[in-house]
């Protein structure tokens, strides 16, 4: 059985999605997942009254892998022993906490380069996608689609006038992580 799945994430770690199962030949993919860009969308609310709008930025990535061994639980106290653990054991960040990184590059006038945007020792933007298997089924290649939603407040991290893009990579349970892939870029709009 080869599995098709859609599934949308919120840095709030809040999972929603629909699920696609078909019975078709299983493909041949490598045991690394594997994502490509697919879409990089931003949605500004602007609640009015002189509070700060907030835009919710989409990043949209196609993935494969080999094995079907994505995702990690979302839920209070699953998935926090080692290697899932969310600090080492000198107290710094566990990088493998999380499955979703996304690492911000902003393009301010009058730079001509993308430069990181570094936003806290504890993962920034990365997040938790759920498992996107059943738990104790046989294992099957995984292709689909992951949409994660970054929500900013205009001014933190990025000021009106900002290029801003993505650089993006999974990891799946075993700690393979996939390629990285660059998303397009969007300009930041004022009030």
């Amino acid at each position: 059985m080869f599995r098709t799945l859609k599934i949308g994430t919120a840095a709030a770690l809040v999972a929603t999605a629909g699920l696609l199962t078909s019975c078709l030949e299983a493909p041949d993919y490598p045991i690394e997942p594997r994502i490509d860009f697919k879409e990089l969308r931003v949605v500004r609310y602007s609640p009015g009254g002189g509070f700060i709008p907030t835009d919710t930025i989409k990043v949209t990535v196609d993935f494969t892998d080999g094995d079907g061994d994505l995702g990690l639980s979302t839920e209070t106290g699953g998935d926090i022993n080692a290697p899932y653990n969310p600090t080492n054991p000198d107290g710094t960040y566990n990088r493998t906490t999380h499955n979703y990184f996304i690492t911000p590059y902003v393009r301010r006038p009058p730079a001509t380069e993308f430069s990181p945007v570094i936003l806290n020792e504890q993962g920034g933007f990365n997040s938790r996608f759920p498992k996107l298997y059943v738990e104790g089924g046989k294992p099957s290649p995984l292709k689909g689609t992951l949409t994660l939603d970054v929500v900013t407040t205009l001014g933190s991290p990025f000021r009106p006038g900002d290029e801003v893009r993505f650089e993006v990579s999974i990891m799946d349970r075993a700690l393979h992580e996939s390629n990285k892939i660059t998303t397009s870029s969007y300009t930041v709009q004022p009030r």
